[in-house]
C-alpha cells in the first residue's frame, strides 16, 4: 500500500533467460548494478511518493488468502472531522504570526475585517479545533466498547480496552517524540533560531533542555493544559489527549455493567463538575463518552422517527456550536456578538476555553445525528485529511518556522512587506508554495512514522502477552 514493489530483485534474477547467464563477469555486473541503483531510485520515489498518487497500488495477497473488501464504519466521518480540524489548526499557527489580528474577532480594536466575522473566522479558530480532537476522541475510544455493553459481550470488552490501554501511550508518545527530535536536530543544524527566553523564563539550547522537553512533552501528572515548549510548542495536547484517554477508559471500567440510564446520569455529573472545577478538557472526553451512549441508544431504537422539530434543534444546535467555535482569544468581551459573555459565568480568563468546549461538543454532538452533514466529510478529500491528521499536526509548526518562515521572507524580499497590496501578494504566494509542502511532508511523516509506531504498539502488546495454553 505504501511502497511499490520492494523486494523484486530475487525474483527477476530468478526470470532471466538461461542465456543470459553465460555472459561475461563485467557484463553481469554491469547489469546488476544498474538493476541495483534502478531499485533504489525507484523504492526511493515510492517513499517520496504522497500516497494519493499510488491509490491504485495494492500489497499482493499471499496464495490461498481471500481478500476481503474493507468494511465501513459507521463513524468514518469523524475521521473526516478530525482532518478538517487539524488543517483549521495549521492555518491558524500559518496565518497569526503574518496576521496577528486574526486571533480577535470582528469589531475588536475597529478592525472590521471581512475574515473576522462570526462563522467565517472558522478557519483561524485553531482552539476551538484541539476542543474538537478531544470530543471526538472521547466519543471514538469509547463507541465500540458502549455497544459491547449492550450486547452484554462483556470478555470482548475488557479483552479490547487492555489491548486499548495498553497501547495508548506508545500510540501518541512515539509519533510525537520523533516529530521532536526532527525539531531537535534542525536547532543543532541552525535551521530554527534559538530565543533567549521561552514562555518567559530564560532558555539555553542544549540536549538537557530537550530531555526536560520531552519530559514535560509526555507529563500526564501536572494536570496543566498550558505547557509550552520551544521545540514543538503545539504538542501540549499530547499529554493532555493520553490523560482524557485514561479518564473515558476507566469509566468504561467502572461503568461497564451499569444500567444505560445509570451511565449516562454519571457520565452527565462528572461532565459538569469538571467544567465546574475548570477541567474542561476532561469534561469534553467525557462529553465524547456521552454522546457515544446517546448515539448507540438512539440507533438501537428502529422506532423513533425524525420530525421536523428535531430537524430544527439539530441545526440550531450546530449553528450554536460554530458560533461559540468562533470565539476570539483577544478582547472577546469587547467584541459585538460576544460581549454578553461578561455578564456570565465563568467571569475569568477561563471563559474562553469554556465556551469553545460548550461550541465544540454543540457542534459535534448535532453532526452525529445528521448524516447530510456527516457526508462532506466522509469525501475523499476529508477522508485524506483524517489519514494524515495527526501527522499534520505534529510536522506543522517545525515546517512554518523552517521552509514556511524561508518562503514568505523570500517573498518579502522579492515582492516586498511594505504596503497592503505587496504585503498581502507575498502572503498569499509563499502560502500557495508552502501548503502543498507540508500536505507532503504530513503524507511522509505518516506513512514512515504514525503508521509504523502504531504497528510496533500492536507487535509489542503480542510480545508482551503471556503464552497461550
Amino acid at each position: 500500500m505504501y511502497t511499490g514493489s520492494s523486494a523484486m530483485g530475487e525474483d527477476e534474477e530468478a526470470m532471466l533467460p538461461h542465456s543470459s547467464r553465460e555472459k561475461s563477469v563485467r557484463g553481469w555486473e554491469s547489469t546488476m548494478n544498474s538493476l541495483s541503483v534502478r531499485m533504489i531510485a525507484r523504492n526511493f520515489w515510492a517513499i517520496m511518493k504522497p500516497s494519493f498518487l499510488s491509490r491504485g497500488a495494492q500489497k499482493p495477497a499471499p496464495v490461498g488468502e481471500v481478500v476481503s473488501p474493507k468494511k465501513k464504519h459507521t463513524t468514518e466521518y469523524l475521521d473526516g472531522m478530525r482532518g478538517v480540524a487539524s488543517l483549521i489548526v495549521f492555518i491558524l499557527h500559518w496565518s497569526h504570526t503574518s496576521y496577528p489580528s486574526v486571533n480577535s474577532g470582528w469589531g475588536y480594536k475597529e478592525n472590521t475585517s471581512f475574515w473576522l466575522l462570526p462563522f467565517i473566522r472558522l478557519i483561524f479558530s485553531g482552539a476551538a479545533m484541539v476542543a474538537v480532537f478531544f470530543v471526538i476522541s472521547g466519543f471514538v475510544l469509547t463507541h465500540r466498547f458502549i455497544q459491547r455493553m449492550y450486547r452484554q459481550e462483556y470478555n470482548e470488552l475488557f479483552s479490547g480496552l487492555t489491548s486499548l490501554t495498553f497501547r495508548r501511550a506508545i500510540r501518541l508518545y512515539l509519533p510525537s517524540f520523533a516529530s521532536s527530535s526532527l525539531a531537535f536536530i534542525c536547532v543543532c543544524l541552525g535551521l530554527v533560531s534559538v530565543p533567549s527566553k521561552v514562555d518567559g523564563k530564560r532558555f539555553h539550547h542544549s540536549f538537557h533542555a530537550y530531555l526536560d522537553y520531552l519530559d514535560a512533552e509526555s507529563n500526564p501528572w501536572g494536570w496543566d493544559a498550558d505547557f509550552y515548549g520551544f521545540y514543538n510548542p503545539q504538542l501540549w495536547s499530547i499529554a493532555v489527549e493520553f490523560r482524557g484517554s485514561m479518564v473515558v477508559f476507566l469509566l468504561v471500567l467502572g461503568l461497564a455493567k451499569a444500567r444505560a440510564s445509570v451511565r449516562m446520569l454519571v457520565e452527565l455529573f462528572i461532565l459538569i463538575h469538571s467544567f465546574a472545577h475548570k477541567r474542561w478538557d476532561v469534561a469534553l472526553f467525557i462529553a465524547g463518552m456521552l454522546l457515544a451512549e446517546v448515539e448507540v441508544w438512539v440507533s438501537r431504537r428502529a422506532n423513533l422517527s425524525r420530525t421536523k422539530l428535531i430537524n430544527a434543534f439539530l441545526i440550531l444546535t450546530l449553528i450554536i456550536g460554530l458560533y461559540l467555535c468562533g470565539y476570539p482569544r483577544d478582547g472577546a468581551t469587547s467584541t459585538y456578538g460576544y460581549m454578553w459573555s461578561q455578564s456570565l459565568w465563568p467571569y475569568t480568563a477561563y471563559r474562553r476555553r469554556f465556551w469553545l468546549a460548550v461550541g465544540a461538543i454543540l457542534s459535534v454532538g448535532a453532526i452525529v445525528f445528521m448524516p447530510s452533514i456527516q457526508a462532506l466529510f466522509t469525501t475523499r478529500p476529508a477522508k485524506y485529511l483524517g489519514r494524515i491528521s495527526f501527522a499534520l499536526y505534529l510536522v506543522h509548526g517545525l515546517g512554518n518556522r523552517t521552509v514556511g518562515k524561508w518562503l514568505i521572507q523570500g517573498c518579502w524580499g522579492y515582492i516586498g512587506n511594505e504596503g497592503f497590496w505587496p504585503y498581502t501578494w507575498s502572503f498569499v504566494i509563499s502560502t500557495i508554495l508552502y501548503f502543498p509542502i507540508v500536505i507532503w511532508a504530513s503524507d511522509l511523516f505518516w506513512r514512515t512514522i504514525d503508521v509504523p509506531s502504531t504497528n510496533f504498539a500492536r507487535w509489542l502488546e503480542q510480545m508482551c502477552a503471556p503464552e497461550s495454553v
